[in-house]
């Protein structure tokens, strides 16, 4: 009962902090909830500053701005690297079911603590890399090691918040995270990409600056409670044949053996695909066809879509709460497709105002994403396999993160290759992709909707699409 008791008692410093800072009220949370909720918001504020320096959409304008016409850097190289920058984040999560393996029965803020660590040394290290093909492999390397590492801590965070918030609030609390760390990713991105203009060396200053504020997130994170652990650690020692593996074959039966998921996942690859296909082009075609320099290239690509997706975040996180995930894709996936449209015409007419439009509306759809994308596999894990779902659903991001590099990549050289400015029929290519997963979620949303309504003359219905609703829905 520590953490009701913790709540109970008047805010401390960093609850006084967090609540004048950005106006979230601790009080706001369920009673359960507010100690873990407390220092959490509060540890936020803090990673935001090591977060920055790999995330794939900061790391691909930089480096392909920083490392043009450097020694034994060619453009087909450069090109190669950029985009593997950019869906980096998506490609390290293939390494989701070792770290489920691994943290299986496992203490999980020691475990989520011991790989920030890691993430700090990897970042200091990129502030040490010399303007050459060596740097900018070791620099790619450093990113996606962090970017694994960091899938491990999204993986377990996600059965830490199942154990501290409550169903109907989890959307909600969670999101107040998104807002304040996507805000502070946002502020962060320009004013580094502000500094680089300035002088080309200056992240071999902030880099360690940014690492010295993530130690002090960490240490918030050290005394992070989590509700019922002991008995979250009993179930899934006792999970037996069920538990995480590092066999592939794991993630296959958890498919097999839950239709509905496995249809989810489906249609949720296919909208993955064509929006992590697009994301690893963007920095390149606003260098190659724009010439834009950091500022306008760290707006378009990380500011711009942060600042609207902290925005909208509060306002979907109301829509997740209130329905099936299912429900909730079936309307929001497409909003990505009208962004990867307006890119599309922006890139064919040459009007950059199109391309600022394509990152806004990317915001707005990445508000909702964020919430879905993290939360939505908890409408389909029983009990004990929240971690396992979990691990299938960012293990296949990894694969489409791999599959959206290499394809992405190869269409539009070849393209440029054959017709200088025909590469933007890329992302019309994956605006037609994600329309597809778009059209699958709205199929499964009425065989829902069918569903229910046969619930009312059936006694005991099995819903074979859509799985077990969330608690109040």
């Amino acid at each position: 009962m520590r953490e009701t008791a913790d709540a109970g008692v008047g805010p401390s410093w960093w609850g006084r902090a967090v609540e004048s800072r950005f106006g979230y009220s601790v009080a706001s949370a369920p009673l359960m909830a507010r100690s873990a909720f407390r220092k959490e918001l509060l540890a936020t504020t803090f990673m935001p500053f090591l977060l920055v320096a790999f995330d794939g959409t900061v790391v691909a304008v930089l480096i392909r701005i920083a490392f043009e016409n450097r020694p034994g850097v060619s453009d087909g190289l450069l090109n190669s690297m950029t985009a593997l920058a950019a869906v980096s984040a998506p490609l390290a999560n293939i390494t989701s079911f070792i770290w489920t393996r691994i943290s299986h029965g496992m203490p999980k803020v020691r475990f989520v603590t011991t790989l920030q660590l890691v993430i700090v040394a990897l970042v200091v290290s990129i502030a040490l890399v010399p303007f050459n093909s060596f740097g900018l492999a070791w620099t790619i390397t450093a990113v996606l090691l962090s970017r694994a590492c960091w899938s491990g801590i999204m993986t377990i965070r996600s059965t830490i918040w199942k154990a501290n918030y409550p169903d109907g609030a989890r959307a909600r609390l969670t999101g107040k995270f998104a807002t304040v760390q996507v805000v502070s990713m946002a502020l962060l991105s320009i004013g580094l990409a502000v500094a680089m203009e300035q002088a080309e060396w200056a992240f071999r200053v902030l880099l360690p600056i940014g690492c010295v504020m993530g130690l002090v997130g960490r240490q918030l994170w050290c005394s992070m409670p989590v509700r019922h652990e002991r008995q979250l650690l009993r179930d899934e020692l006792q999970a037996g044949d069920k538990g995480p593996s590092f066999n592939p074959v794991a993630m296959v039966r958890i498919l097999a053996g839950d239709r509905s998921f496995a249809v989810f996942m489906l249609f949720q690859f296919l909208l993955g695909l064509g929006n992590i296909t697009s994301m690893g082009l963007v920095a390149v075609v606003l260098r190659e066809r724009f010439g834009v320099e950091y500022l306008e290239g760290m707006l378009i690509n990380t500011a711009v879509p942060l600042v609207l997706m902290a925005s909208t975040v509060p306002l979907w996180a109301k829509f997740v709460d209130r329905v099936h995930i299912v429900e909730f894709r079936a309307v929001h996936s497409w909003v990505f497709v009208v962004a990867l449209l307006a890119m599309s015409w922006g890139l064919h007419t040459d009007q950059l105002w199109l391309v600022f439009a394509f990152a806004a509306i990317k915001g707005i759809a990445f508000g909702g994403g964020a919430l879905a994308w993290t939360l939505g596999h908890l409408d389909f894990a029983p009990p004990g396999q929240v971690s396992n779902y979990m691990g299938v659903h960012v293990t296949l991001t990894g694969v489409r993160g791999v599959l959206a590099w290499v394809v992405g990549i190869a269409m539009y050289e070849r393209a440029e290759a054959f017709m200088p400015g025909a590469g933007s029929v890329v992302f019309t290519i994956c605006a037609l992709i994600t329309m597809a997963g778009a059209l699958g979620f709205v199929w499964m949303a009425k065989q829902r909707q069918r569903d229910r309504q046969a619930d009312r003359s059936e006694p005991h219905p099995v819903d074979e699409v859509s799985g077990p609703a969330r608690v109040g829905t």
